[in-house]
């Protein structure tokens, strides 16, 4: 007898279903989201962006929120509102409904007051790259520890138009480790047309 073949070891070929797998998702409740920014065409990342979030939402029976995120007016063009809801169809993605982060604007207006009332936030007037510098360093903004009266009138003078270079930022770290948490902006003074709420706001 001739000498024993060996048996040749089968790779198993996992499908690329596996890798849509959720921790702890429960069928039926799973709520995935697309949120592009109308800035721009739409190009491969917000391709696989978008499959991804609704492939994951059919294979559990839940939903994709697909909302534009509109928060910078200056960028931001209608045109490229309307490309990129046909490209994303043109993909197999079914849209159940488009919503937008302007349809929120007044609560996270309150919200915003709320925080600065809190302490929680405060508003900036340090110039672009000082802040830049000072969160590198670990270094607190001279406007830290603002009084809640201080930063109610300048956050009333950034909704008014006339806050130019004025930003609020979340009093959160001086020095965290993690350079991105270290006192981020979440608001700038933008007096420029909004594509659908046009003069109204004049911070974003």
């Amino acid at each position: 007898t001739g000498p024993a073949k060996k048996e040749k070891k089968v790779r198993e070929n996992k499908s690329d279903d596996d890798k849509f797998v959720l921790t702890n998702a429960e069928q039926g409740k799973v709520v995935t989201r697309f949120p592009p920014e109308a800035s721009g065409f739409m190009h491969i990342g917000h391709a696989k962006a978008a499959l991804t979030n609704y492939l994951l939402s059919v294979k559990y029976e839940g939903r994709m929120v697909f909302r534009f995120d509109d928060t910078n007016p200056k960028k931001e063009d209608a045109a490229y509102e309307k490309a990129i809801v046909e490209d994303t169809l043109s993909l197999g993605i079914a849209i159940d409904k488009i919503t937008y982060t302007s349809d929120r604007f007044d609560e996270m207006f309150a919200l915003m007051e709320k925080m600065l009332k809190d302490g929680t936030a405060y508003v900036d007037d340090t110039e672009k790259e000082q802040i830049r510098e000072e969160r590198m360093e670990g270094i607190a903004s001279k406007r830290r520890n603002n009084s809640v009266e201080e930063n109610i009138a300048m956050w009333e003078k950034m909704k008014s138009g006339s806050g130019e270079g004025l930003v609020v930022r979340a009093k959160m770290s001086v020095d965290d480790p993690n350079k991105c948490l270290r006192d981020p902006v979440l608001y700038r003074a933008v007096d420029h047309p909004h594509v659908r709420t046009g003069d109204k706001y004049k911070v974003y």
